[in-house]
Parts: C-alpha cells; structure tokens; sequence
C-alpha cells in the first residue's frame, strides 16, 4: 500500500513538474522599438476628469521610434496630446522625456512623457501607466 502510495506521489510531482516547467510566458522582454507602431490610445480617469465630461477617452494614436527617438501623433481633444523627443529602455519599464513646451488648457498625463510600463504579448506592445487621477494605456502593433 504505501508503494502505491509512493508511486502515486511521485507521479503527481512530476506532473507538476513538468506542467510549471512546460509553461510559456507570452510576455516577452524588448530589445529595441524601431518602426512605426499603430493602435488605440485610451485613457480612464478614476476622479471626475476636470478637462473632460467622461470617465474613459480613447482615440487612435501612431508613434514612430527610431533609434531612442520617438513621435507620437495627437488626436481630437488631445486624447492622446502627442509627444516627441528621447526614450530608454529599461527593463520592462520605458522612459520617455518629451521635449516640446505645452499650455496647460488639458490634462498634461496626456503627453506621452515619463515612466510607463512596456509589455510584448506576441505582436502587441502595451505602454501603460497610473499617473495622477487615471490609467493610461497605448496598445499598438508594429507596422
């Protein structure tokens, strides 16, 4: 009885095993941007937005990388508002320090500018931060 018991044991560690060991991460790690990227930006605002009457914007955004320079496009309203200059790398982070002086008539977590997260899930990259009252998200695919 207790070799069966054994047996059963070791059978299930393996099967464990090999299930944790077999699984693959779709989040993969960046290397490098290059090229033009198109998607959906959207924004969720978890306070009542000052500038706007509703609690989730999107609208369509491009942006253009190309060697750690980089260009986003704006959209109607400034949903997203743009941005252009210097980006970096940096782990599963991406730094982005916009170089363009702007009024302050919208929401300035807008621009893309700062520190977002960055993800690769197969052909998607994913840019995303909490700043401020809300979330804000760029899902794009690489053109």
């Amino acid at each position: 009885m207790r070799n069966i018991l054994k047996m059963k044991n070791f059978i299930l560690v393996i099967f464990i095993v090999s299930c944790v060991s077999c699984k693959k991460d779709l989040v993969q790690p960046i290397a490098e941007l290059n090229g033009i990227y198109t998607g959906i930006f959207t924004v969720e605002y978890s306070e009542d937005p000052i500038f706007y009457d509703e609690n989730i914007l999107s609208n369509d955004v491009t942006i253009v990388f190309e060697d750690s320079i980089y260009s986003c496009s704006n959209g109607e309203n400034y949903i997203p508002a743009g941005g252009s200059g210097k980006y970096e790398l940096i782990g599963k982070k991406i730094s982005f320090n916009d170089e363009n002086g702007w009024f302050g008539n919208f929401d300035e977590n807008l621009i893309l500018n700062g520190v977002y997260e960055i993800q690769n899930n197969n052909s998607t990259i994913v840019i995303s931060a909490h700043n401020g009252i809300g979330y804000y998200e760029y899902k794009l695919i690489k053109q």
